[in-house]
């Protein structure tokens, strides 16, 4: 068969960039220093372009273990839907405890602002975005204050205008009853469990000026109980805050539900609704 057509480029085509170093972290007993990087999806041709919201993601692994690019693929729904990505290093617990993580993150986003002309992005419409413990540093990132604001591009703000949190670990309570199932992931990821577990737990932060959260969460989560996420949205919703909660029936952590079409479409038009008008 032989056929002329005519296509429109109606969508830019999507790039990769890999490995920005966004920081350089203490290593090595803090005698060296390593770099934290990042990755972004973002359109392969970007003069003249009007800049694009940005989505900050952000991996788990129970604090102990992490890859910036392992749900890089997963992605790529919302780049081609006109948002930029960014895929984010951050600390382990093996590098450091609290607040390291948090630091690190908010690092990276006002990294992504002060080059926002360089990757097409709009500074006034950042989200975040992660899962479990990814997920707790999305809602870290949200609502702690200018006092976790450390290390470079100072001159730049690391506040979001949206949150998506997929079964975050949120309690940092020693004492909680939430903690009995896996105290030994708070224990890692807390120096000082009595002074600074309430403070390092998200929904404890949250006021009136807290930006809209969309929260996912498994009733068959088996690793962080539910009644955690419970307790985020109560939080928001006490503070008047806009809080989406989803609750999937007989979903575990981290199964493939989270990643259909379906969560795809209840996201972006979550963002699209909290971001528009930025």
């Amino acid at each position: 068969m032989k056929k002329r057509i005519r296509i429109s480029a109606n969508r830019p085509l999507i790039t990769l960039m890999e490995g920005l170093t966004y920081t350089n972290a203490p290593h090595w007993y803090g005698v060296t220093a390593r770099p934290l990087q990042l990755d972004l999806l973002l359109p392969r041709e970007r003069d003249g372009l009007a800049p694009m919201p940005l989505i900050v993601w952000l991996c788990g692994g129970a604090f102990q273990t992490m890859s910036r690019s392992a749900w890089l693929p997963e992605m790529m729904a919302y780049a081609q839907a006109g948002y930029v990505v960014a895929c984010v290093d951050y600390r382990v617990t093996s590098d450091a405890p609290f607040p390291a993580a948090v630091l690190d993150v908010k690092a990276a986003i006002r990294y992504l602002r002060a080059h926002a002309a360089s990757f097409a992005i709009d500074p006034n419409r950042v989200a975040v975005m992660g899962e479990s413990a990814g997920g707790y540093l999305a809602c870290m990132a949200a609502l702690a204050d200018s006092t976790y604001d450390q290390g470079d591009w100072l001159d730049q703000s690391s506040g979001v205008q949206a949150v998506v949190d997929f079964y975050g670990k949120l309690d940092m309570d020693a004492s909680s009853m939430n903690n009995r199932a896996n105290p030994e992931i708070v224990r890692a990821f807390m120096s000082d469990l009595a002074d600074q577990g309430r403070v390092a737990s998200p929904f404890h932060l949250v006021t009136s000026a807290s930006p809209p959260f969309l929260i996912f969460h498994g009733d068959a989560d088996p690793l962080v109980p539910i009644a955690e996420s419970d307790q985020l949205y109560q939080a928001l919703s006490t503070a008047g805050v806009r809080a989406d909660y989803y609750i999937l029936e007989g979903s575990g952590h981290g199964s493939p539900e989270f990643y259909q079409p379906e969560i795809q479409r209840i996201i972006l038009d979550f963002l699209q609704g909290t971001l528009a008008s930025k």
